[in-house]
């Protein structure tokens, strides 16, 4: 009886280990794979078979962005004039190839300061110009943009030079434009062009006087007693002259219609020339006086024969 409960506990502890010998097993091999993912990271799919199988990826490059400023906004030219107002320029710039919106907003703006190129070569602090947003175009090849410049309130006559740059990431190519601003002397022109129509009146008048001396010489010699001699003293001087020039309109308009056409003509020379006044005012006042009584035939006037004197 013993005997059969032993047989039958060892035939029961054979059956128990043969049926825990696959799990076992299993287990084992989980353990291992476990170990293999963990040390060499995510298991690979085995290469393809093939031409080019298992060669890398090559990274492509990103293209380069070119930026090229328009024609007309590559050299742009500001006169102020003779005020000193803010001026606002736009600027526009081409892109290759066509970028996207928020790729453009990596873009930036560098202004050089204002330097003085006229012949004073002064040099003059300007306030930090600002700009507006670039702004992209629909198609995504042009940016737009707005430069304010604020010049000084006491910027001499000249003309300042200044560089805008727009710049992105490194593989963007930069776009440089150049901005000149041209000042005049307003004050000074009209200061100039009062003592040159001052001394071209008295020059004229000085011609006048002498062409009537003569005149009134013979005049007072055919008079006759104490008449005579006072008429002679009266007309050997330039005032009494100059007086009867005075009341004459026949000499008045075409003195004056004689000063305002050398008027006009500084005029002009005033407008064609947006920094008039950059070799400073006495320079440019000298040159204006000269053209005014070159009008009036200032070198005739005192070059004149001596018999009509």
């Amino acid at each position: 009886m013993t005997s059969i409960w032993c047989r039958i506990l060892i035939f029961g502890l054979l059956a128990a280990l043969l049926a825990t010998q696959p799990a076992a097993a299993e287990s084992g091999a989980e353990e291992s794979q476990c170990k293999v993912a963990n040390a060499d990271g995510p298991a690979l799919s085995p290469p393809a078979k093939g031409r080019g199988a298992g060669k890398p990826k090559p990274k492509v490059r990103p293209k380069k962005v070119a930026l090229q400023a328009d024609p007309q906004s590559a050299n742009k030219v500001v006169n102020l004039g003779d005020d000193r107002e803010a001026e606002k320029v736009t600027f526009r710039v081409n892109v290759s190839p066509r970028v996207s919106e928020k790729f453009a907003k990596q873009f930036e703006l560098v202004a050089e300061p204002f330097s003085n190129s006229s012949e004073t070569g002064e040099t003059i602090t300007f306030p930090e110009p600002t700009f507006s947003r670039p702004v992209l175009s629909g198609n995504g090849k042009r940016i737009t943009f707005m430069m304010c410049v604020d010049p000084p309130n006491n910027l001499p006559a000249g003309k300042y030079t200044s560089t805008v740059t727009l710049e992105g990431p490194p593989r963007v190519e930069e776009a440089v434009m150049t901005i000149t601003l041209n000042g005049k002397d307003g004050h000074g022109f009209i200061l100039a062009a009062l003592l040159t129509a001052l001394l071209a009146f008295l020059i004229l008048l000085y011609k006048g006087a002498g062409e009537r001396r003569p005149l009134m010489l013979k005049a007072a010699e055919k008079k006759t007693g104490s008449e005579r001699d006072a008429a002679i003293r009266d007309a050997e001087g330039w005032w009494p002259a100059a007086k009867s020039c005075l009341g004459d309109m026949g000499w008045l308009v075409p003195t004056v219609a004689s000063i305002a056409a050398a008027f006009a003509l500084l005029y002009a020379a005033y407008d064609a020339n947006p920094a008039w006044g950059e070799g400073g005012i006495v320079t440019s006042a000298i040159a204006l006086i000269g053209t005014g009584l070159a009008a009036v035939g200032a070198k005739a006037v005192f070059t004149q024969n001596p018999s009509t004197r």
